[in-house]
């Protein structure tokens, strides 16, 4: 007999927002799972009194009734998606306070969703809760399939702090030889790192980081382009608004004509 042992049942809320440098939403807790997804730069959280962060391409569960908080530093902000939703589950395996790194097709799978939720139908609407409930099966298949299973939060795992330098050191031309360097890792066993967790390269990464972190910068009004691209390490404009469009499909220019005043 196949029987379901998770479904989502209702999805109550779903919106994308960009979180400006000194943002605060105070804790609180609610009835239903809530689901939160970091597309660029850091955000912090507090969950049962205790403070972690979330990076770009990382999310997290909060369970039903658990104490939680969100905030930014004053050096970063970040652009999320939050999924407020009810679910039935009946399974051993857990989201509660872990972090999920964000696979290649998990990302896929939330491109779909957002592409769902656009239409008002009834079966765009069955297709977003299947999609929605695959994003939540695959990162538990994730953590049950990763080498430390089922990472907590508060775990050091060998690949964090490596991510956290580069989100702490975006003004500098990060090479991959100045990982393996500061880290003790082989090149290998970098790239295997990456390519397990992100499903992409090093390289890939830092520049993916850089890019959406080049968007927040825009959408802050607060730096011309050429500032940005100094503070990104990138000390030709040229490059940088190459690179810009390459990823964007926009210049850095006609972005920032096309944003709100």
């Amino acid at each position: 007999m196949i029987q379901s042992h998770i479904r989502v049942k209702e999805i109550l809320a779903c919106f994308y927002q960009h979180r400006k440098l000194n943002y605060l939403f105070s804790s609180s807790s609610h009835s239903y799972f809530e689901f939160t997804y970091v597309d660029a730069g850091n955000l912090y959280t507090v969950v049962d009194d205790k403070e972690y962060i979330l990076h770009s391409s990382q999310c997290m569960v909060y369970y039903p009734n658990q104490k939680h908080s969100q905030f930014t530093n004053a050096f970063s902000g970040c652009s999320c998606l939050t999924i407020l939703f009810e679910m039935e589950m009946n399974i051993p395996e857990s989201l509660k306070n872990k972090i999920i790194l964000a696979s290649q097709q998990i990302r896929l799978e939330m491109k779909r969703f957002i592409k769902e939720i656009q239409f008002d139908s009834w079966m765009h609407t069955e297709m977003s809760l299947v999609i929605f409930q695959r994003i939540l099966i695959q990162a538990l298949l994730e953590q049950r399939n990763s080498k430390k299973e089922s990472r907590e939060l508060v775990t050091d795992d060998e690949l964090e702090p490596i991510l956290l330098y580069i989100e702490n050191h975006m003004d500098k031309d990060i090479s991959v030889e100045e990982l393996c360097r500061i880290f003790s890792v082989s090149r290998s066993s970098l790239q295997s790192m990456f390519r397990n967790d992100l499903n992409l390269t090093p390289k890939q990464y830092i520049a993916d980081v850089k890019m959406k972190r080049a968007k927040l910068l825009l959408q802050e009004h607060g730096y011309t382009i050429s500032e940005i691209a100094y503070q990104l390490g990138y000390h030709s404009l040229y490059y940088f608004s190459r690179k810009f469009k390459a990823y964007f499909g926009i210049s850095p220019s006609e972005y920032t004509k096309s944003l709100p005043q």
